[in-house]
C-alpha cells in the first residue's frame, strides 16, 4: 500500500467512525484537523478530500461492503425471512422498513435490507409489495427464498385478500405470515385495561398527571422540591402512550416512588389550581393507590413477556412456553397476594376519623422496587410470601387517604377480573393455528412431552409430511423426511430435551447434517420465520437519531448507508477496510491517483 492508499483509507476509517456513531459529516474536517495535530498523515490542502460528497462516498463505499457482506450470507442460507413496517421520518415523509432475516454458521442474524421512502399518495399494499419485490431484485435475491415474513398485523399486511402477505405468497408459494409477538402482548393487555371501568379512569389520571406538570417547569420545580423534603427520588412523570398500554409500567413505577410528594404537590397547588384539585381528588382516593399496588405486582410479568419478544434471537419454539409461564404466574396473584398487594395494608394506619397511607421512605428506593419485583417472579409458587416487617422507624411519609370504607374491598372486585381477561386475552392472541401450529411437532418440549405420555412413536407424523411437502421446493425430500423424523425425536429424547429450534439448528446443522438433510433443511426454514417486527421499531429509532430535526434533508440514499453503517456494520477493528479502498477506487477514476 503507497503513501496515497494509506491516507485514504485513514479518510475512510474517520468516515466510517462518524457513520458508525452517528454524528454529522461536518465533523469530518475536524476529526482530519484534529489527526492532523496529534501528528497522524493527511492530505495536503490541495488534494483533500474532505468535502460533505467526498465523506458521502467514503460512507457509501463502506456501506457497500457491508451490503455485499450481508448478501452472500443470504445467498449462501438459501431461504430467509423480512420484517416490514411503516411510519414517518422528522421529515414528514412515509418510510417503509424492510429487515432480512437468515441462518448465518448455524446462528439467526437479522440486517438491515433497505430503508424505502414511499413517494406515492398512498401506501396501499399494492405499493409495498412492489417496493418489496424491487428490493429484492436490486440485492440479487430470488423471492422463492422467502419462507417467512413478520408485520404489525395492520391491515394493509396480512388483509386475507389482498394484503401484502397473500400478494407476495403469490411469489413464493411457501410465505408464512406472522403477526409481531409484541405487538400481541400489548394488545392483549389494552384490552383488558379497557374493558375496566376502574382501570380506563386509573391510565386517564395517570395521563392527566403527566401533563399537568410537563406543561409548567414552576409546577416541576414544586414538585421537585417537595420529593427532596421528604427524601424521595427526584423523578419526573413518565408520559403513557395510548397505543402501547404496557407504557404504563414505567409511569406506575414512578408513581408509587413519589406518591406522597405527588400528594402533597397536589394538595398545594390545589388551593389556587382547580386542575390541581381535579386530579387530587382522583388520586388521594384510597382505590387509586390500591390500583397502583396491583399494577406494580401485574405489569412486570407483562413488560418483561414484551422484551422477551423484544430480542433478536428469539424463535417460534420458544414463545408458547413463555406465554404459558406467565399466565400461570398471573393465575398465582389469585392465590396468595403479590408483594405490593401485601404490603398496602401495612401501609394504610387509621387514625381517628382519618385514614393514612404511610410508609417508610426506603419503599422510594429503585433497589427495593427492583427488589420486590425479583421476589415476585422468582419461583412464585401461589404461597404466601412473608417478608420482614416495615420498619416505621425510620423516617416515614404519611399522606391522608379518602374514602377508605367505602372502596377498601376494591381489589376484590377488580383483580380476579383484570387478571383472568388478561391471561384469556393472551391465550388467544398467542393460539397459532394452521402452519404455524404444526410446526410444534419440531419443537423438543412438545416431542418430550409426547414421550412422557407414551405417545412418541406416532407423534407428529401427520404434521410432518405437510411440512415437509410445503418446503419441498427448498430442497426438502417429502419421502425421506418422515424416516429422519423417527430419528429426530429419538435425539431429542435422548440429549436435548430442553432446547429451542434455534439450538437443534445449529446441533444439528454441526454434527448431523450428513445423517438427516432434510430436517436440517425443515428446520432451517421454521427458525428464520420471524416471531415480531421489534427490529424494525428499533431501526426507525437508528432512523430518528440519524436524521434529526437538525437533518431533515438528509437523502434517502445517504441514510440507508449510514442506517447500514450503523447497525450492520462490524467495528473498526474487524471492518475490511482494503476492500472498502480497492470500491472506492473502482468507482471511477481518482484524482488523488492520476497524479
Amino acid at each position: 500500500m503507497d503513501r496515497d492508499e494509506e491516507i485514504i483509507t485513514q479518510y475512510l476509517k474517520c468516515a466510517y467512525y462518524l457513520a458508525k456513531r452517528e454524528l454529522p459529516k461536518e465533523e469530518f474536517p475536524h476529526i482530519i484537523n484534529l489527526l492532523s495535530e496529534l501528528g497522524c498523515q493527511t492530505l495536503s490542502d490541495g488534494n483533500s478530500y474532505t468535502c460533505p460528497k467526498s465523506v458521502s462516498e467514503f460512507q457509501s463505499v463502506c456501506a457497500k461492503v457491508v451490503l455485499i457482506n450481508v448478501i452472500e450470507k443470504v445467498l449462501n442460507a438459501g431461504v430467509f425471512s423480512l420484517m416490514l413496517d411503516e411510519s414517518t421520518d422528522r421529515g414528514n415523509r412515509k418510510r417503509l422498513l424492510v429487515y432480512i432475516q437468515y441462518l448465518h454458521e448455524r446462528k439467526l442474524q437479522t440486517s438491515l435490507l433497505s430503508n424505502i421512502e414511499i413517494l406515492t399518495a398512498k401506501a396501499d399494499a399494492e405499493t409495498i409489495t412492489n417496493h418489496v419485490l424491487t428490493e429484492l431484485r436490486m440485492k440479487g435475491l430470488s423471492v422463492a427464498g422467502l419462507v417467512g415474513i413478520g408485520t404489525d398485523g395492520a391491515n394493509v399486511m396480512t388483509g386475507k385478500k389482498s394484503g401484502v402477505v397473500v400478494r407476495l405468497r403469490e411469489h413464493s408459494p411457501t410465505l408464512i405470515g406472522t403477526h409481531c409477538a409484541a405487538h400481541r402482548c400489548a394488545l392483549a393487555a389494552s384490552q383488558a385495561s379497557k374493558s375496566i371501568p376502574e382501570l380506563k379512569k386509573y391510565s386517564d389520571t395517570v395521563s392527566n398527571i403527566f401533563f399537568y406538570f410537563s406543561g409548567s417547569a414552576l409546577r416541576s420545580n414544586k414538585l421537585r422540591e417537595i420529593q427532596m423534603l421528604l427524601n424521595l427520588p427526584m423523578l419526573k412523570f413518565a408520559q403513557l402512550h395510548s397505543v402501547r398500554w404496557l407504557s404504563l409500567q414505567k409511569s406506575v413505577e414512578i408513581l408509587y416512588r413519589t406518591y406522597p410528594a405527588l400528594l402533597v404537590a397536589l394538595e398545594h397547588e390545589g388551593t389556587v389550581n382547580p386542575a390541581a384539585r381535579g386530579i387530587y381528588a382522583e388520586v388521594s382516593q384510597y382505590s387509586f393507590i390500591a390500583i397502583t399496588h396491583m399494577l406494580m405486582d401485574i405489569l412486570p410479568f407483562l413488560g418483561k413477556l414484551s422484551r422477551i419478544f423484544q430480542t433478536k434471537d428469539l424463535d417460534l419454539s420458544k414463545v408458547t412456553p413463555i406465554v404459558k409461564s406467565t399466565c400461570d404466574a398471573l393465575l398465582d396473584f389469585k392465590e396468595a397476594e403479590g408483594m405490593y398487594v401485601d404490603k398496602l395494608d401495612e401501609f394504610i394506619i387509621k387514625d381517628g376519623d382519618s385514614v393514612l397511607y404511610r410508609r417508610p421512605d426506603t419503599e422510594s428506593r429503585k433497589s427495593a422496587v427492583q427488589g420486590a419485583i425479583e421476589v415476585n417472579m422468582d419461583g412464585f409458587s401461589g404461597f404466601e410470601k412473608e417478608h420482614e416487617e416495615c420498619n416505621f422507624e425510620e423516617e416515614d411519609n404519611g399522606v391522608q387517604i379518602r374514602y377508605y370504607q367505602q372502596q377498601q374491598n376494591v381489589l376484590r372486585s377488580i383483580m380476579p377480573k383484570y387478571l383472568d381477561t388478561i391471561v384469556a386475552n393472551l391465550e388467544n392472541r398467542f393460539q397459532e393455528n394452521g402452519f404455524i401450529e404444526k410446526m410444534q411437532v419440531l419443537q423438543p418440549i412438545h416431542i418430550t412431552a409426547a414421550h412422557k405420555k407414551g405417545e412418541l412413536a406416532k407423534y407428529g407424523s401427520e404434521e410432518i409430511a405437510v411440512m415437509a411437502n410445503h418446503f419441498a421446493i427448498h430442497g426438502i425430500n417429502p419421502e425421506e423426511t418422515p424416516m429422519e423424523y423417527k430419528q429426530y425425536k429419538r435425539l431429542v429424547v435422548g440429549s436435548y430435551q430442553t432446547s429451542s429450534l434455534s439450538d437443534m439448528c445449529f446441533h444439528l446443522g454441526s454434527e448431523y447434517e450428513d445423517i438427516m438433510p432434510n430436517i436440517v433443511r425443515l428446520i432451517h426454514c421454521c427458525t428464520v420465520i420471524p416471531v415480531s417486527s421489534a427490529t424494525c421499531e428499533r431501526g426507525f429509532s437508528t432512523q430518528n437519531r440519524i436524521k434529526s430535526r437538525l437533518r431533515t434533508n438528509l437523502n434517502n440514499i445517504s441514510l440507508n448507508d449510514l442506517m447500514r453503517i450503523s447497525e450492520d456494520g462490524p467495528s473498526m477493528a474487524l471492518f475490511d477496510f482494503p476492500e472498502a479502498l480497492k470500491v472506492w477506487k473502482e468507482e471511477k477514476k481518482r484524482k488523488i491517483f492520476a497524479l
